[in-house]
C-alpha cells in the first residue's frame, strides 16, 4: 500500500518482505501505477532490520498483519525499530490480539502455522509503552471486516475442496472467521510515536 500511496501522495517508501515472491509480485505493482522509482522493496527478516536497512531513518511505519508472528519477541523488534525512526515518527500497526486463553486460540495458531501465543489486547499495548512510545490511538472495531473477508476466503476455500484441489486439513480460515466472529480474536489498530 506504500508504493500505492506514493502515487498520491508523492512520499518515497521502503518495503521489506521476507518472501522474495511477495517481493517480486510488489514490484509488479509499484511498475503498474508507476511508482517503481519513488522507493524500494527489499527481500529481508523484520527481526534483523538493521541488516536490511542499513542506517536508513523514516517519518512514518506501516507494520500491517505482520507483527503476529514475532509478538513473542516484539520488544527486541521495538528496540531495533527505534533506531530507524526520526524523532515523532508515526508507527501505524494492524495486528491480531486473542481475548482468550491461548488454548482456546489453537486452531487459529496453526491457521498462521505460528507457535506465537498472541497477546491480549492490553498486553500489546504495554509492549508498545514499555519500548518508549507513546500510544495515540487505539480501536478493535476492524472485526466485522475482518469476518467478511474471511466469509469471502472460505467460500473460495469451500469451493476448491469441493472440486479435489485442496486438503481438508489444509483449510483453516474457519477456524480463525469463527474466533473473530465470536471476538476471541480481534484484529486491532494502534497507532503510535517515537
Amino acid at each position: 500500500s506504500s508504493g500505492i500511496n506514493a502515487e498520491y501522495g508523492g512520499c518515497t517508501f521502503v518495503g521489506i518482505d521476507i518472501m522474495p515472491d511477495f517481493i517480486e509480485e510488489g514490484k509488479a505493482k509499484l511498475t503498474e501505477h508507476g511508482v517503481q522509482d519513488k522507493g524500494e522493496l527489499l527481500v529481508g527478516d523484520m527481526m534483523k532490520l538493521s541488516e536490511v536497512l542499513g542506517d536508513q531513518k523514516f517519518t512514518h511505519v506501516l507494520a500491517l498483519g505482520c507483527l503476529l508472528y514475532i509478538q513473542d519477541d516484539i520488544d527486541s523488534f521495538y528496540e531495533q525499530l527505534k533506531q530507524h525512526c526520526n524523532p515523532g515518527t508515526w508507527i501505524v500497526a494492524q495486528d491480531f490480539t486473542r481475548t482468550c486463553t491461548v488454548e482456546e486460540i489453537k486452531p487459529v495458531m496453526n491457521h498462521f502455522r505460528s507457535k506465537v501465543e498472541f497477546l491480549m489486547p492490553d498486553e500489546y499495548m504495554k509492549k508498545i509503552l514499555d519500548a518508549g512510545f507513546s500510544l495515540q490511538y487505539y480501536n478493535n472495531d476492524n472485526n466485522d471486516g475482518v469476518v467478511k473477508s474471511a466469509d469471502t476466503i472460505m467460500a473460495g476455500g469451500s469451493k476448491l475442496l469441493a472440486e479435489g484441489l485442496l486438503k481438508k486439513e489444509d483449510f483453516t480460515h474457519p477456524a480463525l472467521r469463527d474466533a473473530l466472529a465470536a471476538g476471541r480474536f480481534i484484529y486491532g489498530t494502534y497507532i503510535y510515536t517515537v
